[in-house]
């Protein structure tokens, strides 16, 4: 019975600040270190603080691997607020089953959860050097949200149970220039990401998520000699992708936006707040800080669920609602700056870009080649300074405005099919700037393109709008040929408006009928036979030339020299204007 006593109690080399912790674990209560001061609870600064707050990673891990029985009616929980925990916290491989939540903590080294089995792990507002968690495997949520991790998060091949929350969390790069590296990740339900801020890549390749990924108001920052900010080839969403801006909470609810984010600049680096320049100042030697300067909302002894915000701050970690704000402001857009790609990716429900800004140089790209979704929103405000690859990507309904495409002959539409074109709400996109969004986007003519925009008008019915893209291809490749093919096509263009303009032709057949009638008037050819010849006609006469397929009964004549000739002329016309004029018809008879 000592022994087994003994077992329930703290070990004699334990600090106050770690009896306590072994207390609060056993009956799942928080152990809160924190001195209730925003400043002073910064976990930025937890370098600074002093005994009574530190708690050795031993600690942590003695009481999650091999920690003390829960009191009776209880069960185990590792909640600890505003710790400063010295030493590595290596976990690799070992399995827990007790709730882990840490807020406003100080890891002096970092943690290490690589190949871990775990149930729910939320560290919320904390400040660790870097976090290595390949393989992880949690039964429940792991949430990262508010905290700072200087030099990169690893979650390669983890395996996530239902959400990953990484709201509002600073990441810098890691040696190889990554911030977040998560290739195969796996999450049951949601990814959210809102308001990341990433000083290097984050890469999610071959990465599933069951329901939705969530980037809005993220800040994507590419490292230098790297391509891609953000590198998510084959990912698959089984829901809606969003890269799109964030709103502010404030201005949602009808007040303006007030404070810094509002109308947030562009700094050159991710941490560019006020708060943080300020603290970056008087602690030069702090490289990363909080976002906002200030401690999360749990740096007190009360439940989480009855804590409130700071200021100017979302007020829930899970971030906002998924209501359709295509027209609401985006106080914080979604900005990359560096390469955005999602090739070969799947998105069950749509993938969402509005409210973005992407700031691309040289050969980077925002690429959605071969992509697959049912509808893809492309709304940004401003277009991407760089190229727009979609190439053989697959959509159902494509959402988007003029603004929104380069016009800088960056677009690649090769294989690129879609099944509707359906503009915002309150919003028209006009034939003539479809067609302008083919002719300056496309480096090259492309045929293919043009001739995918028809057929999606011709799904809709407008048939009329149809023969201008295809008019408008016609023209576009007549640039592409060499002089004497340039004349023809400009000859075929000003006759039959390359058999799309049945008007222009009939125009042509006209005046070729009044030509004719004027010079068969005062040069009337002589009788086949004298004394049996009809009555002549000079107008009836022109039009059994222009229109040969229909007898007028002017065949009695044999007409002369240049007669001869412009009867000849007029034949030919005939044949080919006629012939365009009634394809026209054709069209106009299968319509209705």
């Amino acid at each position: 019975m000592g022994v087994a006593t003994a077992r329930q109690q703290a070990p004699k080399d334990w600090s106050a600040a770690e009896v306590r912790l072994w207390e609060a674990y056993r009956s799942s209560e928080i152990c809160d270190l924190s001195y209730g001061e925003l400043l002073i609870d910064n976990p930025a600064l937890g370098d600074r603080w002093g005994e009574e707050r530190t708690v050795r990673a031993e600690v942590l891990a003695r009481l999650l691997l091999s920690g003390p029985e829960p009191l009776p009616g209880r069960v185990r929980g590792l909640k600890l607020v505003g710790a400063r925990i010295t030493g590595r916290l290596w976990l690799a491989g070992g399995r827990w089953d007790a709730y882990v939540e840490l807020h406003d903590c100080y890891f002096d080294t970092g943690a290490v959860l690589s190949e871990a089995h775990a149930g729910t792990v939320r560290l919320d507002g904390c400040w660790l050097p870097r976090l290595d968690a390949s393989r992880l495997d949690t039964a429940g949520d792991l949430v990262l949200a508010r905290c700072t991790v200087p030099y990169g998060i690893r979650l390669t091949d983890a395996q996530i149970g239902t959400d990953l929350i990484v709201n509002y969390l600073s990441v810098g790069g890691d040696q190889y220039g990554r911030a977040l590296s998560a290739d195969g990740l796996t999450v049951h339900q949601d990814f959210e990401a809102d308001r990341l801020t990433a000083d290097g890549e984050v890469s999610l390749r071959t990465a599933k998520v069951g329901g939705r990924l969530s980037l809005r108001g993220a800040q994507l920052r590419v490292r230098a000699g790297k391509a891609n900010c953000l590198n998510a080839a084959r990912l698959t969403v089984g829901s809606t992708c969003y890269l799109t801006g964030w709103r502010d909470p404030r201005t949602s609810n009808g007040q303006a936006g007030q404070g810094a984010e509002a109308n947030e600049p562009l700094e050159p680096g991710p941490h560019g707040e006020a708060a943080a320049r300020a603290q970056s100042a008087a602690f030069p030697e702090q490289r990363f800080l909080r976002g906002s300067g200030q401690p999360g909302p749990y740096h007190s002894g009360v439940l989480p669920g009855q804590r409130s915000a700071p200021a100017g701050e979302d007020p829930d970690m899970y971030g906002q609602d998924f209501g359709d704000y295509s027209g609401a402001p985006m106080t914080v857009p979604f900005r990359a700056f560096g390469g955005v790609r999602l090739d070969d990716s799947h998105f069950e429900s749509a993938c969402l870009i509005n409210g973005a800004e992407f700031h691309l140089t040289g050969t980077q790209e925002l690429s959605l080649r071969r992509i697959q979704t049912p509808e893809l929103r492309f709304t940004t405000r401003t277009p991407p300074t760089g190229t727009v690859a979609l190439s053989r990507a697959r959509i159902g309904n494509l959402v988007d405005v003029p603004q929104a495409w380069p016009h800088n002959h960056k677009v690649r539409l090769t294989g690129f099919s879609y099944d509707a074109l359906r503009p915002p709400e309150g919003s028209e996109y006009t034939v003539a700037q479809r067609i302008a969004w083919l002719d300056n986007g496309l480096d090259a003519f492309h045929p293919e393109p043009y001739e995918q925009l028809a057929a999606a008008l011709r799904r809709d019915g407008l048939d009329d709008d149809a023969r201008h893209v295809l008019y408008a291809k016609q023209q576009r490749r007549a640039r592409t040929l060499p002089l004497p093919g340039r004349l023809w096509s400009r000859l075929q263009d000003i006759t039959v408006g390359y058999g799309y303009r049945p008007g222009r032709a009939a125009l042509w057949l006209l005046a070729a009928w009044v030509i004719g009638t004027l010079w068969f008037a005062g040069h009337p050819p002589a009788p086949v036979k004298l004394d049996e010849h009809p009555h002549w006609n000079p107008a009836l006469y022109a039009a059994s030339l222009v229109l040969p397929i229909v007898n007028f009964g002017e065949d009695g004549w044999a007409p002369a020299g240049f007669s001869q000739w412009l009867g000849a002329a007029l034949v030919l016309t005939g044949w080919v204007l006629a012939s365009t004029v009634v394809t026209g018809a054709t069209r106009v008879l299968q319509r209705g």
